[in-house]
């Protein structure tokens, strides 16, 4: 209440305003007086009605009483009395004091993101894909966001499929995953490109670039050519790793891993031989075991299994290649061992490479292999 004197100054220059304009009527001098002193009641109403650290408050009365001569000054001078003879009455000042008192968590809380990221690793994509294909769009979306978070090859391909939904909001949804995806990959392969030529002597920063161009790759985001320019990336990448780093398996398992995409089958058996000679490991055995597989050189690769499983490298396909030769095209089923009849027609179709045409026309890379029967690849 100590400012409201200061309010009488603007209240009379408005007085002075409205008595010149009455008594001079409509002309030059009597007009111009009215406007100098209605600006000088704007300007004083904004100081003596609004608080003095409110800017925001000072420029909303000025403009007030600026715009609606007379009535904006009593507008704004009615609300600050307003203010003044209803203050607030304090009901909601203590409510956060009995909060104090509450036990905290037993446990501290987890992050939204790391829980979603180890939901969406335990749930496999078949249950995902029949959500895609059901007719309701909320399910449609909530698969969408998981298969956004997983971001692998066959998460792209459902999302694809949700391009076509019937509903325009799934249809968004799934474009704006596809988006998400491919500018998560970028960044980080962005990341650890400027990574490896800070630290160009570092075999962990080649190693991380190598495989993030090798994600890219796998996601079924590109084109073949494009896909072909990132695996020459990672290869390079993973030679330049060894190089700095020789005997590290996990560039190695990469190399072997980007020259399969590349065809490159030779090169994959002379590696994996010379890394088996220097560490011998289930990963290394796998490698050859792909090309073996792709080349059909199945008593090469039951040698291979049986050698495996004999030195304590036991895995569940090297296990089971080790017991008997999948049968050839046209020929048949040779003696199984016992609790495994019935089960060769599983052979070649969990082990044969996938040529079937992607959605955007092109020859999908082919399948990991081999698998055990009964497996089917994700």
């Amino acid at each position: 209440m100590s400012r409201w004197p200061a309010a009488l100054v603007p209240a009379a220059a408005e007085a002075g305003a409205a008595l010149a304009l009455w008594a001079g009527g409509v002309r030059a001098l009597p007009l111009a007086a009215a406007a100098v002193a209605h600006v000088f009641a704007s300007v004083t109403s904004a100081w003596a009605l609004a608080e003095p650290e409110r800017r925001d408050e000072q420029l909303y009365v000025f403009g007030t009483v600026l715009a609606l001569p007379v009535l904006g000054f009593l507008g704004a001078a009615g609300v600050r009395l307003w203010a003044a003879l209803a203050p607030p009455a304090g009901r909601y000042a203590d409510i956060h004091a009995g909060l104090g008192d509450l036990p905290g968590p037993e446990f501290p809380p987890e992050s939204v993101d790391r829980v979603a990221e180890w939901v969406q690793q335990q749930v496999s994509v078949q249950p995902l894909a029949d959500l895609i294909r059901a007719s309701d769009p909320q399910t449609q979306r909530w698969a969408i966001d998981l298969l956004g978070r997983r971001g692998d090859g066959t998460a792209v391909d459902l999302l694809r499929e949700a391009l076509g939904a019937s509903d325009r909001d799934v249809q968004i949804a799934a474009s704006s995953a596809l988006k998400r995806i491919e500018e998560r990959l970028t960044r980080e392969i962005g990341r650890c490109q400027e990574r490896a030529r800070e630290e160009p002597d570092s075999a962990t920063a080649w190693h991380a670039f190598g495989e993030a161009c090798r994600a890219y790759w796998a996601s079924h985001l590109l084109d073949p050519i494009m896909g072909r320019h990132w695996l020459g990336e990672a290869e390079g990448a993973y030679r330049r790793a060894r190089a700095r780093r020789p005997g590290w398996m996990p560039p190695t398992v990469g190399l072997g891993d980007t020259l399969l995409g590349l065809g490159k089958l030779h090169e994959v058996e002379t590696l994996a031989r010379e890394a088996g000679e220097v560490n011998p490991s289930g990963a290394v055995d796998f490698l050859l075991a792909e090309v073996l597989f792709r080349e059909r050189r199945w008593p090469e690769l039951r040698r291979l299994a049986r050698g495996a499983v004999a030195a304590g490298r036991q895995d569940e396909r090297l296990a089971w290649w080790a017991g008997v030769d999948p049968p050839r095209p046209g020929e048949d089923t040779p003696d199984e061992p016992e609790g495994r009849r019935g089960q060769t027609a599983a052979r070649p179709s969990s082990t044969r490479e996938d040529t079937s045409m992607s959605p955007k026309g092109e020859e999908a890379r082919p399948q990991r292999g081999p698998l055990p029967p009964g497996r089917t690849l994700q």
